[in-house]
């Protein structure tokens, strides 16, 4: 069931018209590719390529979700998305029992993560669900990440409320991606963990992504920055994570 009918994004929409922090009139090239047809295509070409490869991992983490957490193998959750507008995103769930405006760290390793939701994170697995959000085009392969309404809050913390707000305005000329950059960067420790650093440091690259570089091009570099990131991930963690699922999964039958 959805859950997006209690949250309130309408304030969000409103600071589009605020023309004192934001001028979508004046925009550098490159955000022409996030809504034509290349990037509709390579969307395609890319469900199509991982759709097999993700149906299998998905069903079988689905049934791992139920069996061995006791959870609902799909989470879903409201997001901020193209033009500021809410959507509801779909994963498989890692985090039991958190309340349902939780946000991770974007790191597998997020201690809220149960031993089976670690290595469905580890892998990407929990992302596939996503495939739905790109083939209804609330979502991108590519892309930054879609924000909870709290994220914006954060944000305005850290770098003050015409910084955040310029910044969400940028964001909202793009879909949602389920991979991006700045993801990549901070799941491989290459950021600051300074907190107000590191948001100026997302601000930065999605920024950049959406306003300069985004292409054909840039989306695939990304994409095979990915594979390379995690797949990396995967051989130096994933054997003992996947210990720990088995010896819980032996506990659960018990």
């Amino acid at each position: 069931m959805s859950r997006i009918a209690n949250t309130d994004y309408g304030h969000l929409v409103a600071r589009l018209a605020e023309p004192e922090y934001f001028d979508p009139s004046n925009m550098p090239t490159g955000r022409e590719y996030l809504h034509s047809e290349a990037e509709v295509v390579f969307d395609a070409m890319m469900s199509i390529a991982v759709l097999p490869i993700t149906s299998l991992p998905t069903i079988a983490g689905a049934a791992a979700i139920r069996l061995i957490d006791h959870e609902h193998p799909i989470f879903t959750q409201a997001r901020i998305g193209y033009m500021s507008k809410p959507f509801t995103i779909f994963k498989l769930t890692t985090m039991p029992g958190v309340p349902e405006n939780t946000h991770s760290n974007g790191r597998y390793n997020d201690p809220r993560r149960s031993q089976l939701g670690r290595l469905l994170s580890l892998l990407r697995i929990d992302e596939s669900p996503q495939l739905l959000n790109v083939a209804r085009r609330e979502m991108s392969i590519i892309g930054p990440r879609p924000l909870l309404g709290s994220i914006l809050d954060q944000a305005r913390y850290f770098v003050g409320p015409k910084k955040a707000d310029e910044w969400v305005k940028v964001r909202s000329l793009a879909l949602p991606g389920i991979f991006d950059d700045f993801s990549n960067q901070h799941h491989g420790y290459k950021l600051s963990e300074d907190e107000g650093e590191l948001w100026r440091q997302r601000i930065a690259i999605e920024e950049a992504y959406i306003l300069e570089k985004a292409s054909f091009q840039e989306d695939l570099r990304i994409v095979l920055a990915t594979v390379k990131l995690f797949g990396t991930t995967a051989i130096k963690h994933s054997g003992k994570l996947l210990h720990g699922v088995r010896s819980r999964a032996r506990k659960a039958k018990k």
